[in-house]
């Protein structure tokens, strides 16, 4: 199995603390953790992070938002409530079309590390291996004899 590890984003893209994928023979497997963006109400964080998703996914790995299958938000204890989960899912709903919505869990933390962030999130997404363009290479015989 080949693996392939994303590091962390620079100054306008989110904290990206630990990234890996993992290619199989039919699709790669996508795990995404520690991802803040320190500005902003939690459904513009939201907005923000699942946009960065989806253009990693599109232009890196040759996937889709809708290849994500489950998300994780880690949400620090001034914001674990219902009107934090409701602007989380109405968000989500941006990006997701019902019934393909990812699996979501929503824990309450006492703190993070990030001044700011609302929440921690933790992506997976599976994206299939798409049938790509296959190029013809000619070989001229070599040598002599």
């Amino acid at each position: 199995m080949r693996r392939t590890t994303i590091v962390r984003g620079d100054a306008d893209e989110p904290a990206v603390a630990n990234g890996v994928v993992t290619h199989h023979p039919d699709h790669d497997r996508v795990q995404l953790s520690g991802m803040t963006w320190p500005e902003g109400t939690p459904a513009e964080q939201t907005r923000h992070l699942l946009a960065y998703v989806e253009t990693l996914l599109e232009r890196e790995l040759d996937g889709a938002v809708g290849d994500v299958t489950y998300l994780r938000f880690f949400l620090r204890e001034a914001h674990a409530d219902g009107a934090t989960r409701e602007a989380i899912e109405a968000v989500e709903r941006e990006f997701f079309e019902p019934p393909a919505l990812p699996g979501t869990t929503m824990v309450g933390v006492a703190d993070l590390l990030v001044e700011g962030a609302a929440f921690e999130l933790e992506v997976e997404a599976v994206v299939p291996t798409r049938e790509r363009d296959v190029e013809w290479l000619e070989l001229s015989p070599q040598g002599g004899g």
